[in-house]
Protein backbone atom coordinates (compact mmCIF):
# COMPACT_ATOMS: atom_id res chain seq x y z
CA UNK A 1 0.00 0.00 0.00
CA UNK A 2 1.32 3.26 -1.00
CA UNK A 3 1.85 5.77 1.21
CA UNK A 4 -0.58 9.08 0.51
CA UNK A 5 2.08 11.72 -0.02
CA UNK A 6 3.59 8.75 -2.97
CA UNK A 7 -0.21 8.26 -4.43
CA UNK A 8 -0.63 12.20 -4.69
CA UNK A 9 2.82 12.45 -6.58
CA UNK A 10 2.12 9.25 -8.97
CA UNK A 11 -1.40 11.05 -9.41
CA UNK A 12 0.06 14.33 -10.04
CA UNK A 13 2.48 12.80 -12.33
CA UNK A 14 -0.01 10.92 -14.38
CA UNK A 15 -1.89 13.74 -14.77
CA UNK A 16 1.11 15.84 -16.20
CA UNK A 17 2.15 12.60 -18.95
CA UNK A 18 -1.67 12.75 -20.04
CA UNK A 19 -2.49 16.61 -20.08
CA UNK A 20 -2.94 16.08 -23.85
CA UNK A 21 -5.65 13.53 -23.20
CA UNK A 22 -7.53 15.44 -20.73
CA UNK A 23 -7.35 18.86 -22.90
CA UNK A 24 -8.71 16.74 -25.80
CA UNK A 25 -11.50 15.04 -23.73
CA UNK A 26 -12.45 18.47 -21.98
CA UNK A 27 -12.56 19.47 -25.51
CA UNK A 28 -14.52 16.87 -26.94
CA UNK A 29 -17.18 16.99 -23.77
CA UNK A 30 -17.90 20.78 -24.27
CA UNK A 31 -18.53 20.39 -28.25
CA UNK A 32 -21.12 17.81 -27.25
CA UNK A 33 -22.91 18.70 -24.04
CA UNK A 34 -26.08 19.38 -26.24
CA UNK A 35 -26.59 15.94 -26.64
CA UNK A 36 -26.56 14.63 -23.12
CA UNK A 37 -30.36 15.14 -22.54
CA UNK A 38 -30.63 13.19 -25.00
CA UNK A 39 -28.93 10.48 -23.13
CA UNK A 40 -32.29 8.59 -22.15
CA UNK A 41 -34.12 9.47 -24.73
CA UNK A 42 -36.83 8.57 -26.56
CA UNK A 43 -38.13 6.19 -23.20
CA UNK A 44 -39.75 2.71 -23.24
CA UNK A 45 -40.19 3.16 -27.54
CA UNK A 46 -39.73 -0.41 -27.81
CA UNK A 47 -41.83 -3.24 -27.12
CA UNK A 48 -38.68 -5.76 -28.28
CA UNK A 49 -37.13 -5.35 -25.23
CA UNK A 50 -38.06 -4.48 -21.27
CA UNK A 51 -36.78 -0.88 -20.91
CA UNK A 52 -34.04 -0.03 -17.84
CA UNK A 53 -36.35 2.64 -17.23
CA UNK A 54 -39.12 1.17 -16.74
CA UNK A 55 -40.24 -0.40 -13.42
CA UNK A 56 -42.42 -2.88 -14.85
CA UNK A 57 -39.08 -4.29 -16.21
CA UNK A 58 -37.56 -5.75 -12.87
CA UNK A 59 -39.40 -8.07 -10.13
CA UNK A 60 -40.85 -6.42 -7.81
CA UNK A 61 -40.53 -2.29 -5.87
CA UNK A 62 -37.40 -3.65 -3.99
CA UNK A 63 -34.86 -3.84 -7.35
CA UNK A 64 -36.16 -0.20 -8.28
CA UNK A 65 -35.64 1.06 -4.87
CA UNK A 66 -31.92 -0.71 -5.01
CA UNK A 67 -30.81 0.07 -8.12
CA UNK A 68 -32.21 3.87 -7.66
CA UNK A 69 -29.72 3.49 -4.53
CA UNK A 70 -26.60 2.45 -6.04
CA UNK A 71 -26.80 4.80 -8.56
CA UNK A 72 -27.13 7.81 -6.32
CA UNK A 73 -25.59 6.85 -3.01
CA UNK A 74 -21.74 6.60 -3.05
CA UNK A 75 -20.60 3.23 -1.50
CA UNK A 76 -17.58 0.35 -2.22
CA UNK A 77 -19.36 -2.71 -3.72
CA UNK A 78 -18.66 -5.88 -4.45
CA UNK A 79 -19.60 -7.57 -8.03
CA UNK A 80 -22.64 -9.52 -8.25
CA UNK A 81 -20.98 -11.30 -10.96
CA UNK A 82 -17.08 -12.29 -11.72
CA UNK A 83 -18.33 -14.32 -15.21
CA UNK A 84 -20.14 -16.80 -12.79
CA UNK A 85 -23.94 -16.14 -12.88
CA UNK A 86 -25.52 -16.74 -16.81
CA UNK A 87 -28.39 -15.59 -18.41
CA UNK A 88 -30.16 -17.91 -20.59
CA UNK A 89 -32.91 -17.82 -23.38
CA UNK A 90 -36.03 -19.11 -22.65
CA UNK A 91 -36.47 -23.14 -24.65
CA UNK A 92 -33.01 -23.26 -24.54
CA UNK A 93 -30.88 -26.23 -25.17
CA UNK A 94 -27.96 -27.14 -24.20
CA UNK A 95 -25.28 -27.27 -26.53
CA UNK A 96 -21.64 -28.58 -26.63
CA UNK A 97 -19.96 -25.24 -25.12
CA UNK A 98 -17.41 -24.98 -27.51
CA UNK A 99 -18.26 -20.95 -27.58
CA UNK A 100 -18.77 -18.75 -24.09
CA UNK A 101 -20.47 -15.42 -24.07
CA UNK A 102 -19.74 -13.05 -21.33
CA UNK A 103 -21.55 -9.22 -20.76
CA UNK A 104 -19.30 -6.27 -19.58
CA UNK A 105 -21.62 -3.36 -18.51
CA UNK A 106 -21.62 0.13 -18.13
CA UNK A 107 -21.58 2.43 -15.51
CA UNK A 108 -24.45 2.88 -12.84
CA UNK A 109 -25.42 -0.77 -13.23
CA UNK A 110 -26.77 -2.55 -10.22
CA UNK A 111 -26.87 -6.11 -10.33
CA UNK A 112 -30.92 -6.26 -11.48
CA UNK A 113 -29.94 -3.72 -14.51
CA UNK A 114 -26.78 -6.27 -15.25
CA UNK A 115 -29.43 -9.08 -15.43
CA UNK A 116 -31.85 -7.21 -17.18
CA UNK A 117 -29.49 -6.36 -20.02
CA UNK A 118 -28.11 -10.14 -19.63
CA UNK A 119 -31.66 -11.42 -20.28
CA UNK A 120 -32.13 -9.11 -23.23
CA UNK A 121 -29.03 -10.06 -24.75
CA UNK A 122 -29.60 -13.76 -24.16
CA UNK A 123 -32.66 -13.71 -25.78
CA UNK A 124 -31.77 -11.78 -29.15
CA UNK A 125 -28.38 -14.05 -29.18
CA UNK A 126 -30.57 -17.34 -27.97
CA UNK A 127 -27.35 -18.05 -26.28
CA UNK A 128 -26.13 -18.04 -22.14
CA UNK A 129 -25.03 -14.70 -21.75
CA UNK A 130 -22.14 -14.84 -18.57
CA UNK A 131 -22.36 -11.99 -16.80
CA UNK A 132 -19.20 -9.53 -15.88
CA UNK A 133 -20.28 -6.93 -13.69
CA UNK A 134 -18.37 -4.13 -12.84
CA UNK A 135 -20.25 -2.66 -9.91
CA UNK A 136 -21.79 0.55 -9.32
CA UNK A 137 -20.18 3.02 -7.04
CA UNK A 138 -22.66 5.29 -7.38
CA UNK A 139 -22.61 7.82 -11.02
CA UNK A 140 -20.29 10.34 -9.61
CA UNK A 141 -17.51 7.79 -8.88
CA UNK A 142 -18.37 5.68 -11.67
CA UNK A 143 -17.63 8.52 -14.40
CA UNK A 144 -14.54 8.77 -12.38
CA UNK A 145 -13.09 5.62 -12.98
CA UNK A 146 -14.30 5.80 -16.79
CA UNK A 147 -12.10 8.86 -16.52
CA UNK A 148 -9.33 7.65 -14.99
CA UNK A 149 -9.46 4.52 -17.11
CA UNK A 150 -10.04 6.40 -20.11
CA UNK A 151 -8.11 9.67 -19.79
CA UNK A 152 -5.26 8.99 -17.44
CA UNK A 153 -4.75 5.35 -18.90
CA UNK A 154 -5.13 3.91 -15.23
CA UNK A 155 -5.72 0.18 -16.13
CA UNK A 156 -6.28 -2.61 -13.40
CA UNK A 157 -8.91 -2.19 -11.38
CA UNK A 158 -11.90 -2.61 -14.28
CA UNK A 159 -10.31 -4.71 -16.38
CA UNK A 160 -7.86 -6.94 -14.32
CA UNK A 161 -10.58 -9.11 -12.98
CA UNK A 162 -12.33 -9.21 -16.17
CA UNK A 163 -9.21 -10.02 -18.39
CA UNK A 164 -8.75 -12.77 -15.85
CA UNK A 165 -12.15 -14.59 -16.27
CA UNK A 166 -11.55 -14.50 -20.10
CA UNK A 167 -7.80 -15.43 -20.27
CA UNK A 168 -9.05 -18.61 -18.28
CA UNK A 169 -12.41 -19.03 -20.67
CA UNK A 170 -10.11 -18.90 -23.75
CA UNK A 171 -8.19 -21.51 -22.96
CA UNK A 172 -10.95 -23.88 -22.47
CA UNK A 173 -13.50 -22.77 -25.55
CA UNK A 174 -13.00 -22.87 -29.50
CA UNK A 175 -14.66 -19.46 -29.21
CA UNK A 176 -15.04 -16.55 -26.85
CA UNK A 177 -17.08 -13.62 -27.49
CA UNK A 178 -18.04 -10.31 -25.12
CA UNK A 179 -20.10 -8.07 -25.43
CA UNK A 180 -19.55 -4.63 -23.96
CA UNK A 181 -21.67 -1.98 -22.99
CA UNK A 182 -20.13 2.21 -22.65
CA UNK A 183 -17.22 1.95 -19.62
CA UNK A 184 -17.60 -2.09 -20.65
CA UNK A 185 -15.89 -0.87 -24.33
CA UNK A 186 -13.20 0.50 -21.94
CA UNK A 187 -12.44 -2.59 -20.21
CA UNK A 188 -12.51 -4.69 -23.83
CA UNK A 189 -10.28 -2.70 -25.41
CA UNK A 190 -7.60 -3.53 -22.16
CA UNK A 191 -8.63 -6.24 -22.28
CA UNK A 192 -7.47 -7.06 -25.97
CA UNK A 193 -4.37 -5.13 -24.82
CA UNK A 194 -3.73 -7.31 -22.38
CA UNK A 195 -4.03 -10.74 -24.46
CA UNK A 196 -1.98 -9.37 -27.06
CA UNK A 197 1.04 -8.96 -24.11
CA UNK A 198 0.32 -12.13 -22.28
CA UNK A 199 3.30 -14.53 -23.59
CA UNK A 200 1.00 -17.26 -22.76
CA UNK A 201 -2.26 -16.66 -23.95
CA UNK A 202 -1.75 -14.50 -27.03
CA UNK A 203 -1.79 -17.59 -28.92
CA UNK A 204 -5.61 -17.66 -27.73
CA UNK A 205 -6.73 -14.24 -29.35
CA UNK A 206 -7.70 -15.78 -32.55
CA UNK A 207 -10.74 -17.01 -30.57
CA UNK A 208 -11.54 -13.80 -29.59
CA UNK A 209 -14.49 -11.79 -30.98
CA UNK A 210 -15.48 -8.03 -28.82
CA UNK A 211 -18.41 -6.09 -29.90
CA UNK A 212 -19.29 -2.62 -28.32
CA UNK A 213 -22.12 -1.04 -28.10
CA UNK A 214 -22.13 2.47 -27.00
CA UNK A 215 -18.21 3.16 -27.20
CA UNK A 216 -16.93 5.27 -25.06
CA UNK A 217 -13.07 4.11 -25.52
CA UNK A 218 -10.89 6.30 -27.51
CA UNK A 219 -9.00 3.92 -28.82
CA UNK A 220 -8.69 -0.18 -29.53
CA UNK A 221 -6.04 -2.17 -31.29
CA UNK A 222 -5.33 -5.98 -32.59
CA UNK A 223 -1.94 -7.39 -33.82
CA UNK A 224 -1.17 -6.30 -37.06
CA UNK A 225 0.53 -9.60 -37.57
CA UNK A 226 -1.81 -12.13 -36.50
CA UNK A 227 -4.41 -9.97 -38.06
CA UNK A 228 -2.24 -10.45 -41.32
CA UNK A 229 -1.80 -14.04 -41.06
CA UNK A 230 -5.54 -14.94 -40.17
CA UNK A 231 -6.70 -12.43 -43.20
CA UNK A 232 -9.21 -10.03 -40.29
CA UNK A 233 -8.79 -8.06 -37.12
CA UNK A 234 -7.03 -10.45 -34.39
CA UNK A 235 -9.12 -10.45 -32.08
CA UNK A 236 -12.22 -9.50 -34.25
CA UNK A 237 -13.85 -6.24 -33.62
CA UNK A 238 -17.00 -4.84 -34.45
CA UNK A 239 -18.99 -0.84 -33.03
CA UNK A 240 -22.43 -0.09 -32.79
CA UNK A 241 -23.03 3.76 -31.95
CA UNK A 242 -26.17 6.38 -32.13
CA UNK A 243 -24.91 9.87 -33.62
CA UNK A 244 -26.65 11.61 -31.18
CA UNK A 245 -25.16 9.27 -28.39
CA UNK A 246 -22.97 11.90 -26.12
CA UNK A 247 -20.23 8.96 -25.16
CA UNK A 248 -20.24 8.18 -28.43
CA UNK A 249 -19.52 11.47 -29.52
CA UNK A 250 -17.03 11.29 -27.33
CA UNK A 251 -15.74 7.72 -27.72
CA UNK A 252 -15.35 5.78 -30.64
CA UNK A 253 -16.91 8.48 -33.32
CA UNK A 254 -14.50 11.06 -32.34
CA UNK A 255 -11.00 8.52 -32.60
CA UNK A 256 -12.37 6.73 -35.36
CA UNK A 257 -8.55 6.83 -36.83
CA UNK A 258 -7.61 4.93 -33.82
CA UNK A 259 -9.72 2.72 -33.42
CA UNK A 260 -9.71 -0.87 -34.81
CA UNK A 261 -12.74 -2.84 -36.18
CA UNK A 262 -15.78 -1.47 -38.41
CA UNK A 263 -18.22 1.04 -36.91
CA UNK A 264 -21.70 0.83 -37.63
CA UNK A 265 -23.37 3.98 -37.12
CA UNK A 266 -26.72 5.32 -36.78
CA UNK A 267 -25.95 8.64 -37.53
CA UNK A 268 -29.55 10.56 -36.38
CA UNK A 269 -30.44 7.91 -33.77
CA UNK A 270 -30.57 9.42 -30.07
CA UNK A 271 -30.30 7.19 -26.62
CA UNK A 272 -27.83 5.37 -24.55
CA UNK A 273 -29.15 2.62 -22.82
CA UNK A 274 -28.53 -0.84 -23.66
CA UNK A 275 -32.05 -2.31 -24.34
CA UNK A 276 -34.01 0.40 -24.94
CA UNK A 277 -32.16 2.32 -27.50
CA UNK A 278 -29.64 -0.11 -29.10
CA UNK A 279 -30.26 -3.95 -28.94
CA UNK A 280 -33.47 -3.70 -31.14
CA UNK A 281 -31.45 -2.05 -33.85
CA UNK A 282 -29.04 -4.68 -33.39
CA UNK A 283 -31.66 -7.59 -33.65
CA UNK A 284 -33.32 -5.76 -36.96
CA UNK A 285 -29.93 -5.14 -38.67
CA UNK A 286 -30.52 -1.67 -38.91
CA UNK A 287 -26.84 -0.41 -37.94
CA UNK A 288 -25.31 -2.65 -40.92
CA UNK A 289 -27.62 -3.42 -43.29
CA UNK A 290 -27.86 -6.76 -41.86
CA UNK A 291 -23.98 -7.40 -42.85
CA UNK A 292 -21.94 -7.25 -39.34
CA UNK A 293 -20.50 -10.66 -37.92
CA UNK A 294 -22.84 -10.22 -34.72
CA UNK A 295 -25.86 -9.51 -36.69
CA UNK A 296 -25.09 -13.37 -37.94
CA UNK A 297 -25.34 -14.38 -34.51
CA UNK A 298 -29.24 -13.78 -33.81
CA UNK A 299 -31.78 -15.90 -32.87
CA UNK A 300 -29.04 -18.58 -32.34
CA UNK A 301 -27.60 -18.78 -35.44
CA UNK A 302 -24.09 -19.30 -36.54
CA UNK A 303 -22.27 -17.18 -39.00
CA UNK A 304 -19.74 -18.60 -41.06
CA UNK A 305 -16.19 -18.81 -41.27
CA UNK A 306 -16.12 -15.85 -43.72
CA UNK A 307 -18.79 -13.80 -42.49
CA UNK A 308 -16.24 -11.31 -41.06
CA UNK A 309 -16.27 -7.43 -42.15
CA UNK A 310 -13.12 -6.60 -43.43
CA UNK A 311 -11.43 -3.33 -41.89
CA UNK A 312 -8.26 -1.46 -42.68
CA UNK A 313 -7.65 0.83 -39.53
CA UNK A 314 -5.78 3.18 -42.03
CA UNK A 315 -8.96 4.02 -44.34
CA UNK A 316 -11.59 3.65 -41.77
CA UNK A 317 -12.19 7.18 -41.73
CA UNK A 318 -12.21 7.88 -45.26
CA UNK A 319 -14.39 5.09 -46.82
CA UNK A 320 -17.79 4.62 -44.48
CA UNK A 321 -20.09 1.96 -45.31
CA UNK A 322 -22.43 3.57 -48.09
CA UNK A 323 -25.45 3.58 -44.94
CA UNK A 324 -23.10 5.24 -42.70
CA UNK A 325 -22.50 9.37 -42.80
CA UNK A 326 -18.65 9.95 -42.40
CA UNK A 327 -17.76 8.97 -38.84
CA UNK A 328 -16.13 12.44 -38.69
CA UNK A 329 -19.29 14.39 -39.51
CA UNK A 330 -21.16 12.45 -36.88
CA UNK A 331 -18.88 13.54 -34.38
CA UNK A 332 -19.14 16.85 -35.43
CA UNK A 333 -22.87 17.56 -36.52
CA UNK A 334 -24.66 20.39 -34.90
CA UNK A 335 -27.95 21.55 -33.97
Amino acid sequence: MLSIPRQINKFTNRIFNNRAHILQDLSLAARHAWTIPLLASPWNSESLTQSELHPNSYNNWGDVINLSLQTIVPLERRTYSPGTIACYPEHYAATSGREKWFFINGICTSPPIAILNGLELAKAFHRPIHLIHTPTYGAVRDLWDSITARTLRKDGKLSRPAYDVVKEALAHHDKVVIVGHSQGTIVSSYIARKLLKDKRYRHHAPKLEIYCIAGVADSFRVDPQLSEHFGRGVPYVEHFANGMDFFCRIGVLAHADNTAGEVFCIPDRTGHLLNDHYIPGIWRGEYCDQKSRLFKYIDGNPPSSTDYVAHDLKTAAATPKPILHPLKQVANQRP
